[in-house]
């Protein structure tokens, strides 16, 4: 009886086993709707700046060019010639190929890995194809179908893209060598030579950062691709159709005894090793080859830390890519960045004790700064005053005033080459105010000009990282200054000489 009922219970427990799998199988991921849109929002975006980019400084890049050979050409036309038939045409082409890339590449990869641009082109193939995986509809289907295209198209462009900066880099090397060539210049010549060289380091510049986008996704990609990678059939299929896959592809019996067939062992690889490297094969510390190459690969990091430090200092950064090119001059890192990401919001509060005049105030602005450079900032700004009244015993919110602001900061140099944090986060600001500091009765008072007072402030800000106020687990520039009024004694009724304001930039 006992062994009737334990089969019974063997057959109960594979059936459900059974029905369990089933409905895995048949469970499908539920894709947001606004997945695909986003995506091709994304690149698309992307897609328009390159292409446009790309003509602007092809454009400049061919005038500057002409501008050089035309200069020379009064010396000696028959050198020049060949190189001026061709100017014109030639960029134009260029411009003509990039606006007419369509995603059917040329090689299946080339030029630099990008992982971003790889997972999201793998996830829109696999998605589009994907059945009884995803929960999809018709129109999902086509928006991913779209998408997957639109992202063949941007790494069709940034290939081209890539071309454009190996012929620039050459263009540059030939004009540099024929100008060379010429011992008395015409006026002129050295100035156009120079733009053409700030123009070529900027475009390679431009669409570095584009590349560097595309490695940052949104928060919604990162939902879909770690879903995606719990999926073996999504695993499958980046092993088969991603960009390292065409580089290093899988053989069919991968993780089979077979495929270590022919290889090194580790024993054979340490003992060539201590022959090529002279390492004794007993005794001694250095004596075993791993931890001899760990000790070279140390002291190599430690020269490539330097490396990079200077790397830094000439303003690359961590956009340097292997065909980088270092400047002649020092490059400005605002001039590949939009108008909107150059501008500098912020905001700053300061209070002011009650007196025989004003109640305590606190006066809070809104700022917009124009970063022209790494180095200097113009800007405008609008502020209110508060009143809270006389005392604890007196608290009554009151409107004290308005005023209007104009200011610019340049980063302090470190005259003495001292590397301190303090120093590297200073700046000087000057401004120039116009405050109504009277209570704000109706907006007819501010009609008057008589009423209100103007300041000239000088003196320091400095600039600190914080954790924004705005949004958990973001870093915000804090900002702490200290500025002196020169137009204090004029103010009536007076106003205090030096103002102290914190607050921080967004």
């Amino acid at each position: 009886m006992s062994c009737r009922v334990l089969l019974l219970c063997l057959i109960g427990l594979f059936n459900a086993a059974a029905v369990l799998c089933q409905d895995s199988a048949s469970a499908v991921i539920e894709l947001p709707d606004r997945f695909a849109h986003r995506a091709e929002k994304r690149i698309s975006g992307l897609d328009q700046q390159l292409t446009k980019q790309s003509e602007k400084y092809l454009n400049s890049l061919s005038k500057q060019e002409e501008k050089i050979l035309r200069k020379l050409a009064k010396l000696d036309s028959s050198r020049t010639k060949e190189m001026m038939d061709d100017t014109m045409q030639v960029y134009e082409q260029f411009a003509q190929k990039l606006a007419a890339a369509d995603g059917k590449l040329d090689k299946a990869f080339s030029g630099q890995y990008l992982p971003g641009l790889d997972s999201l082109k793998g996830a829109l193939g696999f998605l589009k194809d994907a059945k009884n995986i995803v929960s999809k509809s018709k129109d999902l289907q086509q928006k991913l179908g779209s998408s997957l295209q639109r992202v063949k198209q941007l790494q069709d462009k940034l290939q081209q893209a890539d071309q454009i900066k190996q012929f620039v880099q050459q263009r540059q090397q030939q004009l540099k060598t024929l100008v060379s060539s010429y011992t008395n210049l015409p006026n002129g010549i050295t100035k156009h030579l120079g733009k053409y060289q700030q123009e070529a380091y900027y475009y390679s510049r431009q669409v570095q950062e584009y590349k560097e986008a595309l490695n940052d996704p949104d928060k919604l990609f990162k939902k879909v691709l770690a879903t995606l990678q719990t999926l073996p059939a999504f695993k499958t299929f980046m092993q088969k159709h991603s960009m390292l896959a065409q580089l290093f592809p899988t053989p069919e019996n991968y993780g089979t005894p077979q495929a270590l067939a022919g290889l090194q062992t580790r024993a054979s690889v340490q003992q060539v090793l201590q022959q090529q490297m002279g390492i004794p094969a007993t005794g001694g510390t250095n004596a075993n080859p791993a931890g001899y190459l760990q000790q070279q690969i140390e002291q190599a990091q430690g020269e490539l830390s330097k490396l990079k430090e200077k790397l830094n200092q000439l303003g690359n950064g961590s956009s340097g890519s292997s065909d980088m090119v270092i400047p002649d001059f020092k490059p400005n890192d605002q001039k590949t960045k939009s108008f909107l990401q150059r501008i500098e919001l912020g905001t700053n509060f300061q209070t002011q004790r009650s007196n025989s005049y004003f109640p305590t105030t606190t006066e809070a602005a809104l700022t917009a700064g124009y970063k022209l450079n790494d180095k200097s900032i113009v800007g405008i700004g609008v502020s209110g005053k508060i009143g809270w009244g006389k005392s604890w015993k007196q608290i009554r919110l009151t409107g004290e005033g308005v005023g209007f602001r104009a200011f610019a900061d340049w980063k302090a140099p470190d005259l003495f080459k001292s590397n301190s944090r303090f120093i590297a986060n200073l700046w000087f600001t000057v401004g120039g105010e116009m405050n109504y500091n009277r209570t704000v009765e109706s907006l007819a008072v501010l009609k008057n000009y008589s009423n209100w007072t103007k300041s000239a402030l000088a003196g320091i800000t400095k600039k600190y990282s914080i954790n924004s106020p705005l949004k958990k687990g973001k870093q915000a520039q804090g900002t702490m200054q200290i500025l002196y009024d020169f137009l204090h004694k004029q103010h009536i009724p007076p106003t205090p000489a030096f103002v102290w304001r914190v607050g921080y930039n967004f």
